[in-house]
């Protein structure tokens, strides 16, 4: 199949486009000119044309787009193309020769196309989507087995340890953006915990009784992942007695939530549904992760 080339023109913003990213950049006299260029380099996924200075630069990403941003001059791939982002590790896969994990790249139908950077695991064999995670997502698990004295609430003591999990990737299905919250593939464990992503227990007594240590901390940390945590997740406690999440917190941007779980005993998590995760307005650098383009082929 010849390579078909077919640019929509949309918006968008000089901090959303890296210039300095281009894969190559100059000056030609008609939009013409620089569409050919795009045509000509086999990697090319979008351009923005400068007509007033007659500048050309194309890209082997697609940047996001904005209606209301002030350049009105970027183009990117629509559908009649025969060439095409991948919205997958799947994809990757077809569509090139790689057969090393790393971070991508990938425009999945759930983020509507937008450009979102997943790590590529097992991309050899079966490919699997992971988010890596670039500060410390942990979820303590205290239940009756750390009880010194099964019939005394609120010690302060325990019998170790105190089961820990540490996220340092979560897996993803990424045709929903949902996390595998039990897959602990990129963890670093404490006991045996069976918690998942976003989950705590406590079991040291009922949460009114004061002075009681609790111990059922919970920490999400999406910053630098360009994705935040479905707002329209709630938590709260999902197993209770004598029991009540204390402290929640999540941050106006979204990318961050901690809470407490205290109980005898609790548990605590999402309460609307496994937690999906959505693309957030934070600024993520092409540099942090490997382009992908593919063809349609006859």
């Amino acid at each position: 199949m010849d390579d078909i080339l077919s640019l929509k023109k949309t918006a968008s913003r000089p901090d959303l486009i890296e210039l300095s990213m281009a894969i190559w950049s100059g000056f030609l006299s008609r939009f013409s000119e620089c569409y050919m260029k795009c045509a000509q380099e086999p990697s090319c996924l979008s351009l923005l044309y400068n007509r007033a200075f007659q500048s050309c630069h194309i890209f082997n990403i697609i940047y996001d787009s904005d209606g209301n941003g002030s350049i009105d001059y970027y183009w990117v791939l629509d559908n009649r193309s025969s060439r095409w982002a991948p919205k997958s590790c799947l994809d990757v896969k077809i569509c090139s020769d790689i057969t090393t994990n790393g971070e991508f790249w990938i425009y999945p139908t759930a983020t509507d196309g937008k450009r979102t950077k997943v790590f590529c695991h097992t991309l050899a064999t079966e490919p699997s989507h992971f988010i890596t995670l670039k500060n410390m997502n942990s979820f303590f698990q205290h239940d009756s087995s750390n009880l010194i004295n099964t019939s005394i609430a609120c010690q302060s003591s325990m019998k170790p340890p105190l089961k820990r999990v540490e996220f340092t990737k979560i897996k993803i299905q990424i045709e929903d953006m949902e996390v595998v919250g039990g897959d602990y593939t990129f963890t670093s464990v404490t006991g045996s915990p069976t918690i998942k992503y976003g989950e705590s227990d406590d079991c040291n007594g009922p949460y009114r009784l004061d002075p009681c240590p609790h111990f059922g901390h919970a920490v999400i940390d999406t910053r630098g992942t360009g994705l935040i945590v479905d707002p329209n997740i709630t938590f709260g406690l999902t197993f209770d007695y004598k029991a009540e999440m204390k402290d929640f917190i999540r941050s106006a941007d979204g990318s961050q939530i901690s809470f407490l779980c205290a109980g005898w005993c609790s548990k605590c998590g999402p309460t609307s549904g496994p937690i999906k995760l959505l693309l957030s307005t934070e600024f993520i650098s092409a540099t942090d992760a490997r382009p992908v383009t593919c063809r349609s082929k006859q």
